[in-house]
């Protein structure tokens, strides 16, 4: 049956699949930009350095592109999923319009008219949306269209009336409004750090004391310095240092403020395909895959109807914090678990959502190995069942025998004594002492059978005792071995033990030509070890006339392991291994 993952609203912690990715269409495309925009800024300086150009400012203006092109790459590679690196590469297209406008060329001066000021658009728009890559909440959104309209709209109708009243009007209100937006600004991020807590505060200190200054600062040099008299290239100079910082100051806060580099969707597929990976791993996996550290994902325990993390405690959302993003993870309709992620990290919940849709599959791969082991379980713990039942059974019938047949042929024994005892006629003495006899011979073979079906000693005296008492019945020199905590060993394990010894001597005696046999038993880390050495013959097989392959399965029961080592003329070595409590 196939599943069909939906989703809706690790040693190394990480995994080696996880750690750098591989060279992809990303890495591609974006050594494609890179070589572009290297050429662009060329072709750019060229142009300027011609007959109509400016080549001081175009160079100004052209690294001033390649430092927003730069920025725009690292950010986007490390962050694949996070929309940081697409909006600085936003803002290098914009220092690109607005380079055109010293290449002399008229038809780049009115380009170069229209999107003059839309880097300060840009700047504030990137400001509002970090770390994420989304801008959050309406007064943001608000700030940012304001942006946009204060930097391309009124730079179009200036465009439009260039050197008429209308177009001093359109300035003024420009620059009134350009000022509001970057206060605007500047209150917005001052109030997210006051909102944040230490650990977010601690990333965005750095970039938002400086987009602070900034964006004020941006707007007030022309307003200040100009009327002083200074001269309008080094305003120009100021602002351009101003706005070079801003991507390296983003590209800092992406490398040095805690993100982890996101991996493609693409390698979490193969690792999670590759790896059965535990509970622990996956969220790992996951974390790693989207570059939120906290992010954390839970399991639905559908036997307590509740989500449960890795260790089994319950897990309550909280909908009242709207930092923490949450996506339920469907297979087939059915709840498998949730993603709880940082939302003020994460640029909504579609990278999550993709991600979550191939987390579903190792989800569900986990609950069907889950249940699968649930079988084992309960198919073990059956097996174990039968052989204490088959225990119980064993012993009814050796305490049935005992008290029963056993008591019986010792009271006809008596009997036929007491008879040939009290007869006087010589010819029925005789018959009845053979009589006697047999049922003696009888009742001392009833005792061996009741011995072999279920020792006494193992009963009254325990594993050591009853081995003792077997190795001192053979007929061939025996040693034992013993070093056994036998209060933390359960029955089952017990009789278990005892009926391989048993088997393995009795077959030591009847195929294996043997002088001396030898048997060990130790307790170590849990586990009883058992071997049984002889000098014999060799050449045993475990299916081959054994008697052993029934005990195999005993073995197997308890989870055990049994292994022969039989080297024809070098003697036979039965090792055993059974789980006993600690």
């Amino acid at each position: 049956m196939s599943s069909h993952p939906s989703v809706s609203s690790l040693a190394d912690p990480t995994p080696r699949r996880l750690q750098g990715g591989r060279a992809g269409s990303l890495e591609f495309a974006l050594v494609y930009i890179a070589a572009l925009s290297l050429v662009i800024g060329i072709i750019n300086i060229g142009l300027g350095a011609g007959p109509a150009g400016s080549l001081p400012e175009m160079l100004q203006l052209v690294f001033l592109f390649w430092i927003w092109a730069a920025a725009g790459i690292l950010a986007w590679w490390r962050r694949p999923t996070n929309g940081i690196g697409g909006l600085l590469l936003v803002g290098a297209i914009s220092m690109l319009l607005v380079s055109t406008g010293p290449s002399g060329v008229p038809e780049f001066s009115v380009v170069s008219l229209v999107f003059g000021s839309t880097p300060l658009g840009v700047a504030v728009h990137l400001l509002l949306a970090f770390p994420s890559g989304r801008v959050r909440g309406r007064a943001s959104i608000t700030i940012v269209v304001l942006g946009y309209i204060t930097c391309i709209v009124f730079d179009a109708a200036r465009a439009l009336v260039p050197g008429t009243t209308a177009y001093d009007l359109i300035s003024l209100a420009q620059s009134a409004l350009g000022l509001t937006v970057m206060i605007l600004t500047a209150i917005a991020l001052a109030r997210r750090l006051k909102a944040a807590d230490a650990g977010h505060r601690r990333v965005l200190l750095p970039l938002f004391s400086y987009g602070i200054i900034a964006v004020l600062a941006l707007p007030m040099i022309p307003n200040v310095l100009l009327p002083l008299g200074v001269d309008m290239n080094v305003v120009l100079l100021l602002q351009s240092v101003l706005l070079a910082g801003l991507p390296i100051a983003f590209v800092l806060g992406v490398l040095l403020g805690g993100f982890t580099r996101t991996t493609p969707l693409e390698a979490l597929s193969e690792w999670l395909a590759i790896r059965g990976a535990s509970r622990p791993a996956v969220a790992q996996a996951l974390a790693t895959t989207l570059g939120d550290s906290t992010l954390r994902v839970v399991y639905w325990d559908a036997s307590r109807n509740r989500l449960v993390d890795e260790e089994g405690r319950e897990v309550q959302r909280d909908p009242s914090d709207a930092d923490r993003g949450w996506l339920q993870v469907l297979v087939d309709d059915d709840l498998v678990g949730a993603v709880e992620y940082d939302a003020r990290m994460i640029a909504g919940s579609e990278p999550v959502r993709r991600a979550a849709g191939v987390l579903a599959i190792a989800l569900d791969r986990e609950r069907l190995t889950a249940q699968l082991l649930s079988s084992n379980q309960a198919l073990q713990l059956s097996r174990i069942s039968i052989i204490e039942a088959a225990d119980r059974e064993r012993f009814r019938i050796a305490r049935d025998l005992h008290d029963g047949l056993q008591m019986q042929l010792v009271m006809l024994g008596i009997e036929a004594q007491s008879i040939a005892y009290s007869s006087a006629e010589p010819t029925v003495v005789g018959p009845l002492e053979e009589l006697r006899r047999g049922i003696d011979l009888a009742a001392a073979d009833l005792r061996r059978l009741v011995h072999d079906v279920l020792p006494a000693a193992l009963l009254e005296q325990g594993l050591v005792a009853a081995t003792e008492d077997l190795i001192d019945r053979l007929a061939m020199p025996a040693t034992l071995r013993a070093d056994l905590d036998e209060t933390s060993i359960p029955t089952s394990t017990a009789r278990t033990a005892y009926f391989i010894v048993a088997e393995a001597l009795s077959n030591t005696i009847k195929h294996a030509r043997a002088s001396t046999v030898s048997v060990t038993m130790t307790q170590c880390k849990g586990l009883i070890l058992l071997e049984i050495e002889d000098d014999g013959i060799g050449g045993a097989l475990m299916g081959e006339g054994m008697g052993l392959r029934g005990l195999a399965d005993r073995v197997d029961a308890l989870e055990g392991s049994i292994n022969v080592h039989s080297v024809p003329e070098q003697g036979t070595t039965v090792r055993v291994e059974l789980p006993c409590a600690s």
